[in-house]
């Protein structure tokens, strides 16, 4: 049976996210691996140019997202380290697909645990699939947990 040591989950605190984490916590208490917490603040790269709105607005809009992140990130970690969990919390910038599978490939992560939202249809070519683009990419396995949104 293959050694799970690290295992990746992304998150965007949505409902969904909030059961891969479960599932990640159970897989990292079973292997007794380290576990990683990951949200990506995506840019708006077209949000700077949209009616005349300057580009610091844009600037400090990130800020604002990225330091809220952190914030929570900071409390998940300190919450999964009193339970006992070998945890890591972090925040980056860049697309979350992309920037999931480099996070994943840069730390040697065993596994990625991540939800999905279950789009189809119209939703799923409009909004794409993060999840299908990380199955694709990433280089180690990927454990996939289908919620919806309540």
């Amino acid at each position: 049976m293959k050694e799970y040591t690290s295992i990746l989950v992304p998150t965007d605190f949505s409902h969904c996210a909030d059961k891969a984490l479960e599932y990640g916590k159970d897989l990292a208490k079973r292997f007794n691996a380290q576990l990683h917490v990951l949200y990506v603040v995506e840019p708006i790269e077209t949000f700077a140019t949209i009616n005349g709105v300057e580009q610091s607005v844009y600037i400090d809009m990130i800020r604002e997202v990225h330091t809220s992140a952190t914030e929570r990130m900071n409390k998940l970690q300190a919450d999964l380290k009193g339970f006992g969990y070998d945890a890591q919390c972090v925040v980056r910038e860049g697309r979350p697909s992309e920037t999931i599978v480099e996070y994943a490939k840069e730390n040697s992560m065993s596994m990625i645990c991540l939800a999905t939202h279950g789009r189809s249809g119209l939703n799923h070519l409009l909004l794409g699939s993060t999840t299908e683009k990380i199955l694709r990419k990433a280089e180690c396995p990927v454990f996939v947990v289908r919620s919806t949104e309540e």
